[in-house]
């Protein structure tokens, strides 16, 4: 398994770094649009298997979501949102089941929002003034918490973290993981300081990416376990599907786009 991951990583991963230091933009947003709509078919694959109506319905309000940040019109959030909600709800109304039909909208929300309001914010980063430098910096920071949890965990795991939803993850491997994310942003930040870059993003960068990425994976594992699923698909070898493979990603890109527009600070005041 693991000879398989890094394989598929020693593939990937020069492409990847093409694509965010040289590709244009639009290539990088079409990835961006792609792995959004794969990663929404998989959630709704796991979440509705038996109910083809109901995962397209879902996939189309995630898109929704992606085209207003892709196009970056925050104006539309409100009527995208609305629309999809009174949809999902008279959807529900015409279920035999209304139970399980408020459930299904449910579900289908946080889908929808989670992939694919969520994910597409990567575009949003990209574009900014050196956002280049940003997206280094998220991925980065995330893919090094992941792999200082996994080899701290196997090393000196021992206190299980959160036993109901991943028994394998520890709190050694956690801490592992937040001081590998912490040393891959101070490096990143030395060596491809991004615009904006001063000593307080310097500070909370990469603690904050290396907890907010193992949350995203758990959040994962915890969708997974509800809906009964091991891995969310088998699209990318070795790793399972792409929600299996972004998890960790997401909220950090979000985070690190707040911060590199500097609206962070402005929420908290600083």
């Amino acid at each position: 398994m693991l000879r398989t991951r890094l394989l598929t990583a020693a593939v990937a991963l020069p492409a990847v770094v093409w694509l965010i230091f040289a590709g244009p933009l639009w290539a990088f947003a079409g990835v961006v649009v792609a792995l959004t709509a794969l990663g929404l078919g998989e959630l709704v694959a796991m979440a509705f298997p038996e109910r083809p109506g109901t995962q397209a319905l879902t996939v189309l309000a995630g898109l929704a979501f992606a085209a207003v940040v892709v196009l970056d019109r925050p104006d539309l959030v409100g009527p995208v949102l609305v629309l999809v909600i009174v949809g999902g709800f008279l959807f529900a109304l015409a279920c035999d089941d209304l139970d399980r039909g408020v459930r299904q909208v449910t579900h289908g929300l946080v889908a929808a929002i989670y992939v694919g309001f969520l994910l597409p914010h990567a575009v949003s980063l990209r574009a900014l003034p050196g956002g280049e430098r940003w997206v280094f910096l998220a991925i980065a920071a995330a893919m090094a918490a992941d792999t200082g949890g996994y080899f701290a965990g196997r090393a000196w795991g021992k206190t299980p973290l959160a036993p109901r939803i991943s028994p394998k993850k520890t709190v050694e491997g956690a801490v592992g993981g937040l001081l590998g994310s912490t040393l891959m942003a101070g490096l990143v930040l030395v060596l491809l300081p991004p615009p904006g870059y001063d000593l307080i993003v310097a500070l909370i960068a990469g603690p904050a990416i290396g907890i907010i990425s193992q949350a995203g994976d758990l959040i994962e594992s915890m969708l997974k376990r509800v809906y009964g699923a091991k891995d969310s698909g088998w699209i990318i070898p070795g790793h399972g599907g792409v929600l299996d493979r972004i998890d960790s990603l997401v909220l950090p890109l979000v985070f690190t786009y707040y911060l590199g527009a500097g609206m962070l600070f402005e929420i908290v005041g600083v």
